[in-house]
């Protein structure tokens, strides 16, 4: 189970390498992103995505995703955004609870 998220996840990789990436912030309240390749984990203080330059971990408040298109990429996230941190995770399967107990 765990190979088949990765594998699909560098999938996505080598069509996201043809896009470029934007990290839009308007006020802290409001993010936009392009060049999604998939999202880890989400929820009201903590979103983790996938993304054609590496994972990107945002930490806030109240976060919501308004706004996602698999197609494209794109994505948007508002709340209090608080923190962002990119690290080079790529093809990274996320260690969530999920990841966990099929292990």
């Amino acid at each position: 189970m765990q190979e088949k998220g990765k594998q699909n996840r560098l999938d996505g990789l080598s069509a996201a390498v043809k896009k470029s990436h934007n990290f839009i912030l308007e006020n802290r309240s409001k993010l936009i992103l392009s060049g999604v390749i998939d999202v880890g984990s989400f929820n009201e203080t903590e979103v983790v995505v996938y993304t054609s330059l590496g994972e990107l971990r945002l930490k806030g408040k109240e976060l919501q995703m308004n706004k996602v298109n698999v197609e494209s990429g794109d994505m948007e996230i508002t709340g209090r955004i608080e923190a962002a941190a990119y690290s080079d995770n790529i093809g990274r399967v996320p260690n969530n609870f999920i990841t966990k107990l099929f292990k």
